[in-house]
């Protein structure tokens, strides 16, 4: 008997940390009620943290017993094996901190995400997980990269554990095509004789016709999610799924029930966080590439197309089956970009003011205005489009490529000088520019790099503020002040990327820099308000 099993929130959660509106979570659980879903993934089972995940990082059974679950369906949560392995705890312990035992948890079904090289140890997390009474399912990540041997004897492993309720395999890289399917099932039947299931992803669109090939070649449990909500390019769709099941086997889904929380709900999130099938996906399947590579990449705008082409085109070359962020560094590749102009002493014992675009440039406006008219500093906006009058500011400067794109129309109508790379600037246009105010100041991204120079600064990312710290240092100012850089919440990217520009700057140089509106960076804080002594 084939059974639906839905991971929307464990696997969607790679987009927003797993933390879901506990509105959408009430209708979605209503809707796979009526739908006749048989069992819902929820989301991980996890160690703390330190740094915040929503509800599903961790759908602790306190938390599970909070929601309404129609009693019909069944409830999953997946561990990965590694965090149990790689705890300070023994098996055993780890598995008892996290679960209590079945009778007292909603909890039916334990699925282990493992990769090839740790399923020999996994043999005493399932007979753990097994003595407290729950169904549990070993979930083999990465199959395709598997010879039949390889499979065969994995398979012929667990069987021989006598414990193990259904054994799965996941299109992890997303490259797999119907024949890849039927080869998997048939090594894994060799010599595992229980049930079969299947999780794929949709990197080449895929994902729906695979899980219908893997149902007719034996597999009785299959993967999906609402809208294909899942890391990298998603899942097979559950809608879609129960469609084609129901017209092929005429099982009693509803699949009707799950349209309105498709259309009013999970389209608004897809179109904010852009998962689904597309060339970049694509190629990175075919070359084995973590799909997390394509995730990141395409929620950085400082990759232009060709560059992201270049990214991939760089990592099909390595062992790039496993996310490392270093490597997503190394594949960027070096922006060698010099530029004409010499920076040398152009602000000499200035007071420089650089202008961000955060809210509280827009709280403390006037008080902003005061300073300038006040202290008469340099001022730099990294910003075209700004809330302050063009009349008090000096320079504009950007090293963000996707502004480049967006505001090039605009830099002509300055009349005020712009700092950028004029290599850079026609790397993105693709044509030669004359702007008559640029001061050509080179840009090179290199990681865990600070280097300024007269005509050029390397930097780890390319970050603007970066750029004008540069040029601020090589032109001999005699401090630096900040407004409008509010900074982000502790674990997002930008907030990480921009706290390592500043250790890096503040390693090389010892010109003071001073935040005068409140920010969450590390920068010395002061306020636009104080008088200067």
């Amino acid at each position: 008997m084939i059974k639906i099993l839905d991971c929307t929130f464990r696997d969607g959660g790679y987009y927003n940390k797993w933390d879901f509106d506990i509105s959408l979570v009430q209708k979605y659980l209503h809707a796979i009620d009526v739908a006749n879903i048989d069992i819902i993934e929820l989301g991980f089972r996890n160690f703390p943290e330190d740094k915040f995940l929503g509800a599903f990082a961790y759908t602790t059974d306190i938390y599970i017993d909070s929601l309404n679950i129609a009693n019909h369906v069944s409830v999953a949560v997946m561990i990965d094996a590694s965090s149990i392995l790689n705890s300070s705890f023994s098996i055993d312990k780890a598995i008892n901190l996290l679960f209590q035992a079945k009778e007292k948890s909603r909890v039916d079904l334990v699925r282990i995400a493992t990769h090839f090289d740790c399923v020999d140890q996994c043999n005493g997390i399932v007979k753990a997980l097994k003595k407290l009474g729950y169904q549990v399912a070993l979930n083999l990540m990465q199959a395709n990269t598997k010879s039949n041997d390889e499979l065969s004897l994995t398979a012929k492993f667990v069987q021989s554990w006598k414990m193990l309720d259904v054994l799965y395999f996941a299109d992890s890289l997303g490259g797999m095509d119907g024949g890849d399917v039927v080869r998997i099932i048939s090594a894994l039947k060799l010599n595992w004789i229980g049930e079969v299931g299947f999780h794929a992803h949709n990197n080449k669109g895929l994902a729906v016709s695979n899980t219908l090939v893997a149902i007719e070649n034996g597999a009785t449990w299959v993967d999906s999610t609402i809208l294909g909500m899942g890391r990298g390019a998603g899942n097979a769709q559950t809608e879609n799924l129960l469609l084609e099941l129901k017209k092929k086997y005429q099982l009693d889904y509803r699949e009707s029930a799950l349209f309105d929380l498709v259309l009013s709900d999970f389209t608004p999130l897809q179109n904010h966080f852009h998962w689904g099938e597309s060339l970049l996906y694509s190629l990175a399947a075919t070359h084995n590439i973590h799909p997390t590579y394509i995730q990141e990449i395409l929620a950085d705008n400082r990759y232009s197309n060709k560059e992201a082409l270049q990214a991939v085109d760089f990592m099909s070359s390595l062992d790039a089956s496993h996310y490392n962020n270093n490597l997503l560094l190394k594949a960027r590749g070096n922006i060698n970009n010099k530029g004409s102009w010499n920076a040398n002493n152009w602000c000499l014992n200035k007071e420089i003011l650089i202008l961000g675009s955060g809210e509280s440039l827009k709280i403390y406006q006037e008080g902003v205005i005061q300073y300038i008219e006040t202290y008469q500093p340099i001022v730099i906006s990294l910003n075209v489009k700004h809330i302050l009058s063009k009349d008090i500011i000096d320079v504009y400067l950007t090293s963000n490529e996707s502004k480049m794109l967006a505001e090039f129309d605009l830099y002509a109508q300055l009349n005020k000088p712009i700092a950028i790379s004029r290599v850079l600037l026609e790397k993105v246009l693709n044509r030669p520019v004359t702007i008559d105010k640029l001061w050509d100041y080179g840009l090179n991204i290199k990681q865990n790099t600070l280097i300024i120079d007269k005509s050029e600064c390397t930097l780890p990312y390319e970050l603007s503020i970066g750029y004008a710290l540069s040029l601020a240092s090589i032109g001999g100012a005699k401090n630096i002040s900040l407004v409008g850089f509010d900074g982000y919440d502790r674990d997002d990217i930008r907030q990480t990327r921009m706290n390592e520009l500043l250790d890096l700057y503040n390693k090389q140089s010892s010109l003071p820099i001073v935040s005068l509106t409140p920010t969450t960076y590390q920068i010395t804080q002061g306020s636009i308000y104080a008088k200067k002594l």
